[in-house]
C-alpha cells in the first residue's frame, strides 16, 4: 500500500487533537516534523511493527545541473 500525496483535509474531516495522541505518538510526530523541515527533496519512510513506529526513513536526492 502507498500513501497519496500530501492533501488538505475535507472540511467534514475531524481534524485530531493533539490531546487525542499518547506521549510516544507525540515523539513520532516531532521527530517526523524534524526531519520535514530539514528535506528539501526526498522520502521520509515510516516502518510500523506491532501498529507502533519503530523506525524513520530518510533519503534525500541532491540534483546535479
Amino acid at each position: 500500500m502507498t500513501v497519496d500525496a500530501v492533501r488538505e483535509p475535507d472540511d467534514d474531516e475531524p481534524v485530531p487533537d493533539l490531546g487525542d495522541f499518547s506521549e510516544e505518538e507525540l515523539a513520532v510526530l516531532a521527530r517526523v516534523g524534524a526531519v520535514l523541515r530539514r528535506i528539501r527533496f526526498g522520502t521520509v519512510s515510516l516502518v510500523i511493527q506491532d501498529g507502533r513506529v519503530v523506525q524513520i526513513e530518510m533519503a534525500e536526492k541532491f540534483r546535479l545541473r
